[in-house]
């Protein structure tokens, strides 16, 4: 058997490593990397993409008045309406026949100071009862009269009415004539 050449302590016998030169000042130091400068563009053509685009500035929309035929404002029978109709993609305006006559003729005049009242077609039926009650007021003016507009039309020019959502229990709006932000 041969016989192992490990020492008493168990190593194995390793060469030593070489002496490492001694440090006496006339080592130099190593160089830091410096990043390359890039690469400039080809002749004659700027980098598109090297500067942020600028902010495109949109200016609100003001509208004051709408065509009747523009916004496919159009009368609508009460026998239409129903108690479970579900909404659709038209506002509706109930109002006096005389004022209804004079919206199909010359269209909208909208303003923030006195807007055009709008619900959904859930809300027309609570609308009209709330507007019959009133019959000697409405009797003089010719009755009551339903008109439906487009709602694409109109959606960034109308903003929440809270006071005739909450009292008729369905969404209702105002027409204002000025631009939002989000559509509703």
């Amino acid at each position: 058997m041969t016989r192992s050449r490990r020492n008493e302590t168990g190593e194995l016998p390793l060469p030593h490593p070489p002496a490492a030169p001694r440090d006496n000042g006339s080592v130099p130091a190593p160089k830091k990397r410096t990043p390359r400068p890039p690469a400039p563009p080809p002749a004659g053509q700027e980098d598109l993409f090297a500067r942020p685009l600028p902010p495109v500035p949109v200016p609100p929309r003001r509208v004051t008045h709408l065509d009747a035929t523009e916004i496919g404002l159009s009368p609508v029978p009460l026998r239409h309406f129903g108690p479970a109709d579900a909404t659709d993609g038209f506002f509706y305006i109930v109002t006096t026949s005389s004022q209804a006559d004079a919206m199909l003729a010359h269209g909208l005049s909208i303003s923030p100071r006195t807007p055009v009242s709008l619900t959904e077609r859930p809300g027309v039926m609570a609308w009209y009862v709330d507007m019959s009650e009133d019959m000697e007021a409405i009797s003089d003016e010719g009755g009551v009269a339903i008109l439906r507009l487009r709602r694409f039309m109109v959606n960034d020019l109308v903003e929440n009415d809270p006071d005739h959502t909450r009292a008729y229990g369905v969404p209702c709006y105002f027409l204002t004539g000025v631009t939002r932000a989000a559509p509703i």
